[in-house]
């Protein structure tokens, strides 16, 4: 089998998985939903540090950093708390098992001091990374453009090398450094799928994408005259459907992840994915880590 007709046998074989466990969307709706009300809540002080800024009362460049981490830490943990309630989810069933909500929410809170100090190595990670995006505002047009460059590939190996982060977390209760160097580990067994995997999951959101502009051009033409309610209902389909797609396409990563890790670790082939696909995905796999729940 080609590596692109395997990648996406694999991808097919995550959306599955989706269909078997429909409550898996919940969790990004969940996540979407915290992650407006903590930005909302967060208005108020960042809106006073600014006006502080503007009125230039005195410097608050350390205040104002103080906020974006903030903001980086609370949204880094709500993300990772629902996307460790998705792994944990994926984990039973490929145990088969079935976890209910109240029993991926109990994981979910049993592994809360990994989340928290997980969500601290991450907003610590997003704030250098965005004073990198800041000093490179201030520099002269080559550094900029030097500055992005370097921001662009760190920020790229950061999404890399913490692939399989929560994994990690959900099947070995490690912490955020020790969950890292596994995930590099099981990385290096897999490189070359993960990037067929991804150009492939890519190609095939954004040709999912296209098809709703498509949709979306003649059918807001035909709503403008039937006045401002239909133009309205439209735009809100479109939404619905554009948060929908980003939605389920997160959730088929995570659960491929979550099964290229358990057939890295253990070379049991799991959640219905096929023996040759699986196989396929690793450079090499005598090498066995162990995992257990």
């Amino acid at each position: 089998m080609g590596v692109f007709s395997r990648s996406w046998a694999l991808t097919k074989a995550s959306f599955r998985a989706i269909g078997e466990d429909k409550e898996l969307l919940i969790y990004p709706i969940l996540a979407m939903i915290f992650s407006i009300i903590f930005i909302v809540a967060m208005l108020f002080p960042t809106i006073i540090v600014g006006f502080l800024r503007e009125s230039k009362i005195s410097p608050f460049s350390v205040l104002e950093y103080l906020l974006i981490f903030l903001v980086y830490l609370g949204l880094s943990f709500i993300t990772v708390f629902f996307n460790v309630c998705v792994v944990y989810t994926a984990a039973m069933r490929f145990s088969g098992k079935n976890a209910t909500l109240g029993s991926s929410f109990k994981f979910a809170f049993s592994r809360i001091h990994l989340i928290f100090l997980w969500s601290l190595v991450s907003a610590t990670v997003g704030l250098l990374l965005n004073l990198i995006d800041r000093i490179a505002q201030k520099a002269g047009p080559v550094g900029k453009i030097i500055l992005t460059i370097v921001r662009s590939i760190l920020g790229l190996i950061w999404s890399i090398i913490t692939l399989f982060v929560i994994p990690a977390m959900v099947y070995k209760n490690l912490g955020p450094f020790a969950a890292i160097k596994e995930s590099v580990i099981v990385l290096k067994k897999t490189w070359g799928e993960n990037l067929v995997r991804f150009l492939t999951m890519t190609i095939i959101e954004f040709l999912f994408f296209i098809l709703g502009i498509i949709l979306f051009i003649p059918l807001i033409f035909i709503a403008i005259p039937l006045g401002v309610y239909a133009i309205i209902i439209v735009i809100g389909i479109f939404l619905f459907y554009f948060l929908g797609l980003a939605l389920i396409f997160s959730i088929a990563n995570q659960i491929y992840n979550t099964a290229l890790y358990v057939y890295a670790t253990t070379g049991k082939v799991v959640g219905g994915f096929d023996k040759e696909t699986m196989t396929g995905a690793f450079k090499n796999t005598n090498q066995k880590l162990g995992v257990g729940l």
